[in-house]
């Protein structure tokens, strides 16, 4: 424990023993070099408090589509400017002046340091689990549908390696093991590999045999296990491309509904009350033109069979969300579709995202609207 606290005492001159996790949090965010300041501009706007007089600001610590974490300086004033340049190293530090505590903080080197203080009465950590299993984002072309279930695997990897089981619920520790397995981690959401971030480990391979099992795929459980026995570049190549083939349908299929279930135990993210309307409206304009053309289903997920032996269209929404506090003006609410388009043959045997596999007769694209109804 102590070694722990010298290496944080390092990265942040004045961290004494007893101050509260709180202050570690923040000596972690000088450690990792990734600190960032916000105003609480609500507070202000709401108390009518003027821009030089007290506010709280936000120091983001672990954010992402699972989870919100950032620490609060309560009652906070500000002497210079902070410079909201990410390419700026920051070095902090901590003073006490009377009941008032200073976090100085220097931005650059040399001649380009600039300098400033948060006098601060208080903090706190403000930390919320969020519901991730409709988040679709979609940066690589090609097999979304692995790809999103990567990027929803990393997600809960990546909350737990900031802040452990505390904001873990029991079904996401069980699948978070799968980001271990280099075939299924093959997928990544980015166009960079995720090797070096999550490294090949043998709880991966058993979570992998586990489900594989569970969905009666007995096929690919049993080259889980020689790959297990003989793990190899090859063999990795192999399994993620089987990962493709129409027989892995079942084992997506249940890691997508155990994956929503984990999420479904925490809340939807909220907002304030216009965005709040402008969500709910979408979500209702999703709905009713997709009913007004036949489809069967409730939001976010539809299908509809084709009359006269056309075959059938299942439909996802999937949505991108803005954080809670903290995020660019730029970034909104956005829907977009995963969509399956199966032949005749596949009557009454189509499933969600069924498209995107390999094969005969079936394909899935990404749309970022409806109207490519128009001309099917």
């Amino acid at each position: 424990m102590n070694d722990r606290l010298n290496e944080l005492q390092a990265c942040l001159p004045g961290l004494r023993p007893g101050l509260g996790p709180e202050y570690e949090k923040l000596a972690e965010v000088f450690q990792h070099q990734v600190f960032e300041l916000y105003p609480d501009d609500t507070y202000r706007a709401e108390s009518g408090t003027p821009k030089e007089a007290c506010c709280d600001y936000y120091i983001p610590y672990m954010m992402n589509d699972a989870l919100e974490c950032y620490l609060v300086l309560e009652r906070c004033r500000m002497t210079g400017t902070y410079f909201a340049d990410y390419e700026l190293e920051a070095e902090g530090e901590l003073v006490q002046d009377g009941e008032r505590t200073g976090l100085v903080v220097r931005q650059g080197k040399g001649e380009f340091c600039n300098a400033f203080t948060l006098w601060f009465h208080g903090i706190h950590q403000v930390l919320q689990c969020y519901q991730y299993h409709r988040i679709g984002h979609f940066w690589v072309t090609g097999q979304e549908q692995w790809r999103q279930l990567v990027y929803m695997i990393g997600t809960i990897y990546d909350k737990y390696e900031y802040m452990g089981e505390a904001v873990c619920n029991e079904k996401e520790l069980e699948l978070m093991d799968l980001i271990g397995f280099a075939p299924f981690r093959h997928w990544s959401p980015i166009s960079d590999s995720l090797e070096e971030k999550y490294p090949e480990t043998a709880e991966g391979i058993g979570c992998m045999r586990r489900l594989a099992r569970e969905a009666g795929d007995l096929e690919y459980e049993r080259l889980v296990q020689f790959y297990k026995r003989m793990p190899n570049r090859w063999m990795e190549k192999q399994l993620s491309r089987k990962l493709l083939d129409p027989g892995r349908e079942p084992l997506y299929q249940l890691i997508w509904n155990k994956l929503r279930e984990a999420s479904e135990a925490y809340e939807e993210r909220r907002y304030p009350k216009p965005l709040e309307q402008e969500i709910k409206e979408k979500r209702k304009e999703v709905h009713r033109a997709l009913a007004e053309r036949g489809f069967r289903g409730q939001y976010p997920k539809y299908w509809k069979e084709e009359q006269h032996g056309m075959g059938s269209i299942w439909i996802l929404a999937v949505e991108e969300h803005p954080f809670t506090r903290m995020e660019a003006e730029d970034y909104a609410f956005r829907i977009q579709f995963m969509v399956s388009e199966f032949d005749k043959s596949f009557q009454g045997k189509a499933e969600m995202n069924g498209g995107f596999f390999r094969g005969k007769g079936r394909r899935g694209w990404i749309a970022d609207d409806l109207k490519f109804l128009e001309m099917v």
